[in-house]
């Protein structure tokens, strides 16, 4: 596995959904009854890793929170599977596999069950998004507040998300590595990402 040089830096968009009926609890430091379940979009918009240019690749993360405090999921993240765009050429998925297993969503899964490079299938039209992978797909949109603009969440603590905003998903649904969800009608985020190192 290559190491990461430092000075590399990834920006881009994140979507999220999560098993809660309301905004995750995670994101205000709230404990949660039951753990959670996730399905964690990162598209990679610009940016280079020990001078791979990753503008273009996706990574999502489904996993499973088995912890309901908030502080045992800070110290022991959740597990789960990883799969990233297979439009990653061969140098680009030299650095992809260290990157999406000690940074990005990695933050939060401890433990993964493996990474596959798989098509994933995007579609964003007017403030909709629709991820479809081989083992799960999720469709979103973003919720607007009274003015006509989005509702914002803020100070949450994840210093690497900004302008945080409140989606409405639909439908997400996962089923690998042993786990099966299936959920309607759940939160969601639509966020700026920045990871650097």
């Amino acid at each position: 596995m290559e190491e990461l040089k430092s000075g590399w830096q990834v920006k881009g968009t994140y979507n999220e959904a999560c098993a809660a009926e309301g905004h995750c609890p995670y994101y205000f430091g709230r404990d949660v009854e039951g753990g959670c379940r996730y399905y964690m979009v990162f598209r990679i918009q610009e940016g280079k890793v020990n001078g791979v240019d990753l503008a273009g690749i996706t990574v999502v993360y489904n996993g499973d929170i088995l912890y309901p405090k908030y502080k045992d999921f800070v110290k022991n993240g959740s597990e789960g599977g990883v799969y990233v765009s297979n439009n990653a050429t061969a140098d680009q998925r030299k650095v992809l596999d260290t990157l999406v297993t000690k940074s990005i969503g990695a933050l939060f899964m401890k433990k993964i069950f493996e990474v596959k490079y798989v098509k994933v299938d995007i579609e964003e039209t007017d403030g909709t998004l629709h991820v479809k992978t081989p083992f799960g797909e999720m469709k979103q949109y973003l919720m607007k507040a009274l003015d006509g603009g989005p509702i914002r969440i803020e100070n949450a603590p994840m210093p690497f998300l900004k302008n945080l905003k409140h989606c409405h998903t639909e439908f997400w649904h996962y089923k690998d590595h042993g786990k099966n969800f299936e959920y309607k009608d759940r939160c969601g985020t639509w966020a700026d990402f920045v990871f650097k190192g």
